[in-house]
């Protein structure tokens, strides 16, 4: 009799880490969610330059953007309330299109670090624009990655903050999810290509 216990409560355990896995694949493969990511195919492939004395230093925005946007969203609103446009969300409550901004002042030693989001609902009426800024003391020349990550999550913490205190945010949260939320982006404005600073 103990033996049939035991196996019957091993084989809920695998089949609860199963539905588990499952349920991460669909979220990863896309699926329903609250909040649609889009960050900008130029932040990808067009480099921005941040300098100091006689050093260079070129990347790319958007990657580094987004891994810091998801953890801190997904902390902020859920593990499931937050997924990129890439991974292609069926349905979406609102659609939050991040654009970075960074600089480098040599002087001081110190990055600024810019981060606009602008909300839309899923039938892409618009609904705010909030903005969140840090900074941070480094040198460009010592592990300028991690300073600008570091940034980058201040930057979207405060956005954060920002969207969780406004009502309008929470509603349209709140409101009907719409199907393919990720299509209106091609309806938003290309912006400008940036290669330095703000």
């Amino acid at each position: 009799m103990l033996k049939i216990v035991i196996n019957f409560l091993l084989a809920l355990l695998l089949g609860l880490s199963g539905a588990t896995q499952a349920n991460e694949l669909l979220i990863e493969q896309g699926g329903v969610t609250k909040i649609a990511v889009h960050i900008q195919a130029q932040d990808y492939t067009h480099q921005i330059r941040l300098w100091q004395n006689f050093r260079d230093y070129w990347y790319t925005q958007g990657p580094l953007l987004e891994k810091e946007a998801i953890r801190e969203l997904k902390q902020g609103f859920g593990e499931t309330n937050a997924l990129m446009c890439d991974s292609r969300p069926t349905e979406s409550n609102i659609l939050i299109w991040l654009r970075p901004r960074m600089f480098y002042n040599p002087q001081l030693q110190r990055y600024y670090g810019k981060v606009i989001a602008s909300v839309y609902a899923g039938d892409g009426k618009p609904v705010a624009t909030y903005v969140g800024e840090a900074q941070k003391q480094g040198l460009l020349d010592i592990y300028p990655d991690r300073d600008l990550a570091l940034v980058y999550q201040s930057s979207m913490q405060e956005l954060i903050k920002k969207m969780k205190a406004d009502t309008q945010f929470q509603n349209a949260m709140n409101n009907k999810a719409f199907l393919n939320p990720c299509a209106i982006v091609n309806l938003l404005p290309e912006p400008k290509i940036q290669f330095m600073s703000f």
